[in-house]
């Protein structure tokens, strides 16, 4: 029988691109077309999260169920507390102490007896007050909350989430309508860390778990025993251009192209991950080696990290880390009881990782700043913003790292009124707040439809994305391109000969650094010179792609052995801000504030703009069966595209399934890296030398 050739080409795989792109498009104008815009009437209201739309509702709540819920009181003088944030950018005014906000700005005690002292004659039970006297903690049942509110709690499952909520608005009465803003707990929706771990890869992935890939095999760490540093993860992420070929079942294959990662079969780099970078390599990537060298390191500065749960290990952790990575002991308090390990299997573990990545890559970016570590004992958004202000009340305080997030669709928009007032106390404290943007891109994979992350979508935030960065020989930047992966699936195990697919399985977006535009917040004054009228993120990135990720070192067992595992998420590009950021703080000699209104207008080489990048060895392929020959571009093999006109792919062996994939970098949903600011990278990458330099003269 004659062969047919059956070609895959570069125009079919720019149409399917463009078909995700106008199916985006559309989506995303339904969404802007059916906003809410309710406002319930009788006093302070609390709108029905836009996210319940997109969920299925289980029914009502039993009104016996108990409920917490948290008052947030109003803030007072607040056009003056925008004035005097103005001030203090503009270095007309110093920040304020803890004294000097509750004297001009915060719910003073009276409001709090006031609303206290209604809230129990309904029945609530008071059981804290948050600090500054930011909010009133009740205990209740869900039939009080409903008969006081005017609300129906309903339980709705959202994909793989259930939460309760109330599609209905809540009143509230007219006796503390005067001094309350809003009211959480309604909702059960909150927030989750942004760590991505490297998963296998197979024909339904979707979402990538902390304590296993893909298929179910658990992501373990490579024990830590006498090999010195840099010899468990290369530092070499891509590898000259070559081929592989697969036969089985009558069908042969052949790609070409780049190589991602070691052969997971050199033992001398592990078996977890092909590359992972250490504290050395980034230092010198980024420029920071320099900064050290002229004393400026953190000294004198603190940065303060808020997680829930936190990890019971983390002293030991990161004392073992700063020892293996030759880096200064570092100086940690813990505020809070941690309750998660590393190796525990509950719901909350993941928070452990979290935390461990955080404190270690805070400190490997700025060595010599204190780290204080603030543990809440629920990741509610009540709990973590109360740890915010605790946080923010630490003496020397100058950044808050925050490597969470929820969706800015599942939030209350008077919960975020509220949430922004305790901002902007914050920043006028003089520390700034990094929030990370998420994992998930453009958010459609998560829950269905276009959304960002928030708190970070808040304009008195900073807001950190992340990219995917390549070094060379030297540990400089070979590139960098907005952090963002599809794969697709090739070959099947080495276990099974590693015979072909037929054809290629494109199992498409994997994870990718949050961005876009906010469906709540206008543009701030910062950002009017990128266009737009709505805030956009993120305002900076830096590294977080796991595949290009890091080295974190934390106790695997209940033994007390240590592991280390490679590791991203733009919960690594937040701490790594924040640690520059105290580095800033430490040139400029003062207390900066907010940083996202500094990044618009920094010197053109304090950020390196992450621009649309391709790779003239890109990824292509043929696979030959009884049908004849197939050819496969290298559109074909990164499909879904979603509207990327520029795409970097390399051939990838799995470590964990032995699969061989096409792995693709920039592929960030429809989120795309271009010139100046953009949805993918916001305004790029920080230059460390350059970047602190913009801060005014260090005496050394």
């Amino acid at each position: 029988m004659k062969a047919v050739t059956r070609i895959r080409d570069a125009s079919a795989g720019r149409s399917l691109g463009r078909l995700f792109r106008i199916s985006f498009l559309v989506l995303g104008s339904a969404l802007a077309a059916t906003a809410l815009a309710s406002v319930a009437p009788g006093g302070a209201a609390s709108h029905a999260p836009k996210i319940i739309r997109y969920s299925t509702d289980l029914g009502r709540v039993a009104p016996s169920s108990p409920v917490d819920l948290t008052f947030w009181l109003k803030i007072h003088n607040s056009t003056a507390l925008d004035a005097t944030l103005a001030a203090q950018h503009d270095h007309a005014a110093p920040a304020l102490s803890d004294q000097q906000i509750d004297a001009q700005f915060a719910p003073t005690t009276t409001d709090v007896a006031q609303v206290s002292r209604y809230l129990k004659s309904q029945g609530f039970k008071v059981t804290g007050v948050g600090p500054h006297n930011m909010f009133v903690k009740v205990a209740a049942t869900a039939g009080l909350a409903e008969s006081s509110l005017g609300v129906e709690l309903h339980n709705y499952q959202l994909k793989d989430t259930t939460y309760r909520a109330s599609p209905i608005s809540a009143t509230l009465p007219r006796e503390i309508a005067p001094l309350v803003a809003s009211v959480g707990g309604l909702s059960t929706l909150a927030a989750k860390p942004n760590v991505a771990r490297l998963p296998v890869g197979q024909r339904a992935i979707r979402n990538v778990a902390r304590s296993a890939d893909a298929e179910g095999i658990p992501s373990k760490p490579l024990m830590l025993g006498a090999n010195p540093s840099g010899l468990y993860y290369s530092a070499q992420c891509i590898l000259p251009p070559s081929s592989v070929s697969f036969s089985g079942a009558g069908v042969s294959a052949t790609y070409q192209g780049n190589i991602y990662g070691q052969n997971i079969n050199n033992t001398a780099f592990g078996t977890v991950a092909p590359c992972g970078y250490q504290p050395s390599d980034l230092q010198t990537a980024y420029n920071l080696t320099p900064l050290y060298n002229v004393g400026l390191d953190g000294t004198g500065e603190t940065v303060a990290i808020v997680d829930a749960y936190g990890s019971t290990t983390i002293a030991a952790d990161a004392a073992a880390f700063s020892a293996f990575m030759g880096l200064p002991p570092v100086n940690l308090t813990i505020i809070g009881t941690p309750t998660e390990s590393n190796f525990s299997t509950d719901a909350n573990a993941g928070w452990a990782g979290e935390t461990t990545l955080d404190v270690e890559w805070v400190h490997a970016v700025a060595p010599g700043a204190k780290i204080v570590l603030v543990v809440t004992p629920t990741n509610s958004f009540t709990d973590l913003f109360a740890g915010i202000l605790t946080a923010s009340a630490i003496p020397g305080v100058v950044a808050i790292s925050n490597s969470w997030s929820g969706f800015e669709a599942g939030i209350d928009p008077a919960f975020q009124q509220s949430s922004d007032a305790a901002f902007k106390l914050v920043g006028a404290k003089g520390a700034s707040l990094q929030f990370a943007t998420g994992d998930s891109g453009n958010n459609v994979s998560a829950i269905g439809f276009y959304d960002v992350g928030w708190p970070g979508s808040s304009p008195y935030v900073t807001a950190v994305g992340g990219v995917s960065v390549v070094l060379n020989g030297n540990h400089h930047v070979s590139f960098q391109t907005a952090w963002g992966n599809n794969l697709t699936e090739l070959a099947d195990t080495i276990a099974l000969g590693s015979p072909p697919l037929d054809p290629p399985n494109n199992e498409g977006f994997v994870f990718g650094g949050g961005g876009g535009s906010s469906d709540v917040y206008p543009i701030p004054s910062y950002q009017r010179g990128i266009g737009g009228n709505r805030r956009k993120i993120p305002d900076i990135s830096w590294v977080a792609d796991p595949y290009t990720g890091v080295e974190i070192i934390y106790t695997a067992d209940a033994a007390g052995d240590l592991g280390i595992e490679a590791i991203g998420g733009t919960s690594l590009a937040t701490p790594m801000f924040s640690g520059l950021w105290a580095i800033a703080n430490q040139k400029a000699g003062r207390a900066l504030g907010n940083a996202a209104p500094y990044l618009y207008s920094l010197p053109a080489n304090a950020i390196t703009d992450v621009v649309p990048m391709t790779s003239p060895n890109n990824v292509t392929g043929s696979i030959t069966d009884s049908a004849g020959t197939s050819a496969y571009d290298q559109y074909y093999l990164s499909l879904p595209l979603q509207g990327q006109q520029n795409v970097y792919s390399a051939l990838y062996n799995s470590p964990h399934s032995t699969r061989w994939f096409v792995l693709t970098f920039g592929t960030d949903s429809t989120l795309a890296a271009g010139y100046g600011w953009d949805p993918a990278t916001g305004l790029g990458t920080p230059n460390g030398w350059s970047f602190v330099q913009a801060f005014g003269r260090h005496d050394d």
